[in-house]
């Protein structure tokens, strides 16, 4: 008998244990009660009938079961003490929810071995909550990141300090301890969107992104669908600020600028602006074109002086259609990448173009040149380009048009010289791709952040962000949530544990 009130009271300690470590409150009370009196009448039962002179036999069984019931004492203390010291996350929901993103990740790994992101939550008592939930994954993702939850009442200093004025939290994001950083930046909420940005922000330098106007260019400002307003947001989110450069008016391409974007014009560039881009490529700076179709804008021949070739022929792709013959359209989708920084993290994942051009090295040999995506070998340039836009029928003719696969992107260096950055180029024969009608399809707006962190830099961001399925998720009260806490943590473990002691003790006598 003395054995299974032992047992039982080892059991009531061990998860007495567990709620004093990690939710000190009445049910870890009444567990240890439990088990001090379990443990205390087993432990007087065995005495008694040591002190009575019984067999020697039932003597040690009483001592060993004491001793067993010690050594569990002591392992579950340990453990319970461990699991707060050291934790270890498994997350088993289906989209992954409370897992951080590929993009989130890319960035912690981006603080140096020796740095550190301090991060105040500054918070009232008890509205710490939400915040606490999600600033751990960061805590666990990096030993790098170090979190502090303040309440502003309490420290009126350090909130006066980084101008704290909302009563409904403000997270800090600092490189380096927040009371020496000179550089801070804030989230502004706690989604993980949003501290990432802030995480970012802190641990790389300010970028400076020209896209350049007055050919008929994509509008970084535009928000219909033929604008480029989305992209402007996701590069203001790599720590970037945008601004509108017309090269007409420019004596020189800004020494600030990180890379310059000249998307979709449909105007020639004068030859003084083609010298412009010339001279700041050679220079060491960093050029994004995205150049459509049927448009003439001097570009071609610049191009050339690059060691890269514009055709002007359209890529039209062979499509099948489940429940459908196949048919031709001028959407083609990628999905084969050379080994390059912008194109390694994509994996595969497909990238939609619409009318686009093939572009290609100049000299088949020139091993400068990276051919980054091509076409399918079902496709070909097609030489009829106005047949073509006319809505015309369309065929391979092997007299005039190249079979596929064909090259739709291509990147280069140009070496500077003095130890000095090399010049860098990317071309893409269209930019449908990266407009707002476009840019959220498949993995469009990753190839285009993928290749502006490239040109600028900040390759070791280059990456993509998980794309999530919907989270299937139930609104619950504290007090449910505190129910469903109980029932997973004490009542159901117990259970089964109690059961199991019940089965051997009937099993022994």
């Amino acid at each position: 008998m003395e054995s299974l009130l032992a047992a039982f009271g080892a059991v009531l300690l061990f998860f007495g244990l567990v709620g004093v470590f990690a939710d000190p409150g009445p049910l870890a009370g009444v567990h240890l009660l439990g088990a001090l009196v379990l443990l205390g009448w087993a432990g007087a039962r065995s005495f008694r009938r040591f002190s009575g002179l019984a067999s020697l036999s039932a003597a040690k069984g009483g001592a060993n079961t004491v001793v067993q019931a010690l050594l569990a004492i002591v392992i579950g203390g340990l453990l319970a003490f461990l699991s707060t010291r050291y934790s270890k996350h498994w997350d088993w929901t289906e989209a992954q929810e409370h897992t951080l993103a590929k993009g989130t990740l890319d960035t912690l790994a981006a603080i140096p071995a020796d740095g550190q992101v301090d991060i105040i939550a500054f918070f009232t008592h008890g509205n710490e909550a939400r915040a606490k939930e999600e600033l751990d994954k960061y805590t666990h993702a990096s030993p790098r990141v170090h979190v502090r939850y303040l309440d502003p009442e309490q420290y009126p200093g350090l909130a006066q300090k980084f101008q704290i004025a909302s009563k409904e939290g403000v997270v800090v994001v600092c490189n380096g301890l927040c009371e020496t950083a000179k550089g801070t930046t804030k989230a502004v909420d706690v989604s993980e969107q949003s501290l990432t940005r802030a995480v970012r922000q802190a641990v790389s330098s300010k970028k400076k992104v020209y896209f350049v106007s007055g050919h008929g260019e994509v509008d970084p400002d535009e928000t219909k669908g033929s604008g480029a307003s989305a992209v402007k947001g996701g590069l203001e989110d790599e720590n970037a600020t945008v601004e509108k450069l017309v090269l007409a008016s420019a004596k020189e391409i800004p020494a600030d600028a990180d890379a310059v974007i000249i998307a979709g014009p449909d105007k020639a560039f004068a030859d003084r602006e083609l010298e412009l881009l010339d001279a700041y490529v050679k220079r060491g700076g960093s050029l994004f074109l995205m150049i459509d179709p049927d448009q003439d804008t001097h570009l071609e021949g610049q191009l050339k002086s690059w060691g890269v070739e514009a055709d002007s022929e359209v890529i039209v792709e062979q499509q099948v259609q489940l429940f459908a013959a196949p048919s031709l359209g001028v959407q083609p989708v990628v999905t084969k990448y050379a080994s390059h920084p912008i194109t390694d993290k994509l994996n595969g994942q497909p990238t939609l173009f619409r009318l686009a051009r093939p572009v290609k090295r100049a000299d088949p040999n020139d091993s400068s040149v990276t051919e980054l995506a091509t076409t399918s070998p079902q496709s070909w340039a097609e030489a009829d380009v106005k047949d073509l836009l006319a809505s015309k029928p369309v065929a391979l003719d092997p007299a005039k048009d190249r079979a596929g696969p064909l090259s739709i992107a291509v990147a280069r260096e140009f070496p500077v010289g003095d130890g000095k950055r090399p010049g860098r180029l990317v071309v893409i024969g269209d930019s449908d791709f990266m407009r707002n009608r476009y840019v959220t399809q498949v993995y469009n707006g990753d190839l285009f952040l993928n290749a502006t962190s490239w040109l600028t830099g900040s390759e070791e961001f280059a990456t993509i962000d998980r794309k999530r399925p919907r989270v299937a998720m139930a609104n619950i009260t504290q007090a449910q949530f505190a129910s469903f806490r109980f029932m997973a943590l004490f009542l159901l473990p117990e259970a089964i544990l109690m059961l199991g002691i019940v089965n051997w003790w009937r099993r022994k006598t």
